[in-house]
């Protein structure tokens, strides 16, 4: 997403991460938790109280719930939830990548980018390690 600002892309992040865990288990929140990086974890996990989760019955339905989360002070694009995922998916390595792809809503499970699993591929953790 071409965002104008990182206000934008914070915004959005934490409203992704927000509305993710409205329809997670208290295990899925915990397990996709466990892959996130230390900063997206204590955003996701921020506020949040273990409660049931609340029916999703398409991808479409989440990003018009993440529109009114954040309306009007940020209007996501389209591809903000692929997009959040994409950031997230590459920064952790495969294994925690099929662990968080799992955690996900099923109707958001499409989302989560396919990322190579053996290094020297192109993509293969290219943020997550140093070099």
């Amino acid at each position: 997403a071409l965002l104008q600002t990182h206000n934008q892309s914070q915004a959005i992040m934490r409203g992704v991460l927000g509305e993710l865990r409205r329809h997670m288990t208290t295990e899925q929140v915990l397990d996709f938790a466990d892959g996130l990086p230390p900063l997206p974890r204590g955003i996701f996990l921020e506020r949040w109280r273990p409660a049931a989760p609340e029916p999703l019955a398409s991808a479409a339905d989440f990003t018009a719930a993440l529109v009114r989360r954040l309306s009007p002070h940020v209007i996501p694009p389209d591809s903000a939830v692929g997009d959040v995922l994409a950031v997230i998916a590459d920064h952790v390595g495969p294994h925690h990548g099929a662990l968080m792809r799992a955690a996900l809503p099923e109707a958001l499970r499409p989302l989560w980018p396919e990322l190579p699993e053996k290094p020297g591929e192109p993509g293969y953790m290219r943020l997550a390690t140093p070099g």
